[in-house]
């Protein structure tokens, strides 16, 4: 039996104790961090597990959190880091760990005015690290080398609180090979997940020995509506919705943070933005960008191309502002920078833009004034237009345009400008049959008068330079009729009637030119003033067509074919509807040439509101299991109010209210939806019947008439009457 020594004793005791403090030496640290943590850093640190591995030379650290300074939120949390060390290098001096593992990263900032919830941690760091500027140079090289850095199922929250703003980033992942003091390259992979859809993939290959890097960004489906706080700054917006792709490539130097290059393509899809009331102000299917060069140092930037598909504007008009105005404020407010110091930054700076192309598809227009004594409505629809290079040094950028305007009538052209030279502008374009009826609210502002009538066919020719313009204007105006005065006052006196039977010819034209030149440095000169004392001298020297113009042209009387009247929910042929129809037969016969268009006109709210009061009527006598009644149009709102049994049905239908008339009861019962289904279909039949009868009973060519719709929008009052408007052209 061995016998035991007193030193033999000693040593194993010492082993002993070595032993049982390393094996509960990961016990006590868990136990001290969590007990002393706040007098240290003055946060509450909570470890769940802590192991070490002496013979991998590792630590894992389980359930760690890191509390906020109130003590009951988390700052920092994670699952799970692992971490193994190489201490073989420290023989040569090098700090090494061979893998670092990170999994479940949860991170909470939040920004309060100009201050982050992590202040805190950093204000005594950053004083060592002032501190310890003077002495940096003396420190030697240190060496070191991190492999296999993994970060798992991330998650970072931002709160601004002064934006009101909220920013998720979730399944952070991230991988990084090798970070070392002499490679003389590094790669680095990161993918994450920002709101309900976006996807974010990075990876960066850095260049240690040409001081450069190259990173891939590519994001997929990024919800753009969080950076809404930021556009705040710069727009009065309320809303901003979009999903944005991108790929581009960033290449730049590690010793210059100027020295970067960025090329790629983004696209930004279903994107919209409304004003600060909620109003939509733009959007747009996809606006795709590719970026050829964009380096930020030499103020170089060079896009390749910018398209835009299916657009869509609205653009206000209001006594005081306009809608572009209203929305872009915060930067239309003048800065406090004078007017040398932009001189002198102009000057000295040297910046280079250029766009290959700009083409815009699919676009529409919806503009709107409030400024006449009632709302003008009007669409520009099918806006197409391409744009050439444009770069400020170009003296011509060309322009191609073309759009529908308001469902009927054209305009296209072309048009060149230059950004050197704002004076020198080009144009060619062209309006072809523009329905002016729609422009009522400016005739009956201006001179108390409703356009009934009238298509504008126009031509017009700019030629600009800075010290001459010559601009010729071709205007041609067919079937153009002014109704009865309306009590709006007249903000322009001129015989309008007069005006209209002296220039119309034999045709029932108007033509005219309109030239206007001078020169535009004059500070007299007012394009705008000329072309408006032209038309003036015009309409002076003119008058109305007296009634009776229509009987003249076609020699028969005009009273019997300006309209076809009709009541409200009528949907067949009278006798004195097909009396006026052979009259304008018998006319064709002897004017071949000439081209009939009828416009179904009516008050469409009044015939919703009969349309509805039909609709329940019928289901009434359904539900009833009543023969249906015959009950005359022109007595349906009689009988609506007086029948004591329709009226208990309407008022024990869902939607209904007793405190309303019967007649918005029947609107809420059927629906706006179903109801103007049941307006087209009665408005598509009138047009119908009228064209079945020309033609297959009258035998009137289908070349010699058109239904044409009518802006019922922007009809004036004595036009909201049922009645087929009539208008005589040539074919």
């Amino acid at each position: 039996m061995m016998k035991l020594t007193k030193g033999k004793i000693i040593i194993c005791t010492i082993v002993f104790v070595l032993f049982f403090i390393f094996l509960m030496l990961s016990a006590i640290v868990k136990y001290w961090v969590n007990k002393n943590s706040e007098e240290v850093i003055g946060r509450k640190i909570e470890i769940s597990e802590l192991h070490f591995n002496y013979a991998k030379v590792s630590a894992r650290v389980k359930g760690f959190k890191l509390y906020e300074l109130d003590g009951n939120s988390n700052f920092v949390s994670f699952e799970e880091l692992y971490v193994n060390i190489n201490p073989w290098k420290l023989l040569s001096g090098e700090y090494a760990v061979s893998e670092i593992y990170l999994d479940g990263l949860n991170v909470s900032v939040i920004k309060k005015l100009e201050e982050f919830n992590f202040d805190d941690l950093i204000k005594e760091d950053s004083l060592h690290a002032i501190d310890s500027t003077n002495t940096k140079e003396d420190k030697e090289l240190v060496k070191f080398e991190i492999r296999n850095i993994k970060i798992k199922n991330g998650h970072v929250n931002y709160l601004d609180f002064e934006k009101d703003n909220n920013i998720d980033l979730k399944d952070i992942n991230i991988e990084l090979p090798l970070i070392a003091w002499n490679n003389d390259k590094s790669e680095m992979g990161v993918n994450f997940s920002m709101g309900k859809t976006g996807d974010v993939h990075i990876n960066a290959d850095v260049d240690h020995s040409s001081q450069r890097y190259v990173i891939n960004l590519g994001v997929k489906s990024l919800d753009v509506t969080p950076f809404v706080a930021y556009l705040k700054d710069y727009m009065l917006v309320s809303k901003l919705e979009g999903d944005l792709d991108t790929q581009i490539v960033i290449d730049g130097s590690m010793n210059d943070f100027m020295d970067v290059c960025i090329k790629g393509n983004t696209t930004l899809n279903d994107f919209s933005v409304s004003d600060a009331d909620g109003n939509p102000f733009i959007a747009a299917k996809s606006t795709k960008v590719s970026l050829d060069s964009l380096h930020i140092g030499s103020a170089y930037y060079k896009i390749g191309s910018v398209d835009i598909d299916s657009m869509v504007m609205y653009a206000s008009l209001y006594p005081e502002v306009s809608s572009f105005e209203k929305i872009f404020q915060p930067m239309l407010v003048s800065d406090s920078i004078s007017e040398n110091n932009l001189i002198k930054e102009d000057a000295a700076s040297v910046l280079f833009y250029q766009i290959d192309t700009i083409s815009l598809s699919r676009g529409v227009v919806r503009f709107a004034d409030h400024t006449l004594n009632r709302k003008f409505v009007y669409d520009l629809n099918d806006i197409q237009m391409d744009i050439g290079t444009v770069n400020p040094e170009s003296l011509k950028i060309p322009v191609v345009y073309s759009l529908n305007l308001n469902g009927g009538g054209r305009s296209s052209g072309l048009a060149s400008f230059s950004l050197k030279d704002v004076y020198k502008f080009n144009l060619r374009g062209k309006i072809e049959r523009l329905d002016l009826m729609s422009f009522s609210p400016y005739t009956e502002f201006y001179i108390a008068r409703p356009i009934t009538q009238g298509e504008l066919n126009y031509t017009c020719n700019i030629d600009l330079t800075a010290i001459a313009l010559d601009n010729l204007n071709k205007i041609k105006i067919s079937e153009f009729e002014f109704g009865n005065k309306t009590s709006d006052p007249n903000t322009i006196k001129a015989p309008v009637r007069l005006a209209l039977y002296l220039l119309k010819d034999k045709d029932d034209l108007i033509k005219f030119d309109l030239p206007v030149s001078g020169n535009p440095k004059d500070p007299e000169f007012r394009i705008g003033k000329i072309i408006w004392k032209t038309f003036m001298n015009f309409l002076v020297k003119t008058a109305g067509k007296p009634f009776g113009l229509l009987g003249n042209l076609v020699g028969a009387n005009p009273e019997s074919i300006e309209k076809i009247p009709f009541h409200f929910l009528q949907d067949s042929l009278d006798i004195a509807q097909k009396n006026t129809l052979e009259t304008i037969a018998g006319i064709l016969k002897k004017k071949s040439d000439l081209k009939f268009l009828f416009s179904q006109e009516t008050n469409i709210g009044e015939e919703k509101i009969l349309l509805a009061v039909r609709e329940c009527a019928d289901r009434f006598f359904q539900s009833a299991a009543m023969e249906e009644m015959i009950i005359p149009n022109l007595q349906l709102m009689e009988w609506a109010n007086n029948s004591p049994e329709f009226r208990t049905y309407i008022f024990n239908q869902d939607r209904s209210n007793a405190e309303q008339s019967i007649q918005d009861n029947c609107v809420a019962v059927i629906g706006e939806q179903e109801i103007s289904i049941l307006f087209e279909k009665l408005y598509d039949k009138r047009n119908n019947m009228v064209s079945d009868y020309l033609i297959n009973s009258l035998l009137v060519g289908v070349n010699s008439f058109e239904m044409k719709k009518a802006d019922l929008r922007n009809l004036s009052e004595e036009q909201r009457s049922p009645n087929f408007r009539i208008e005589v052209s040539l074919q």
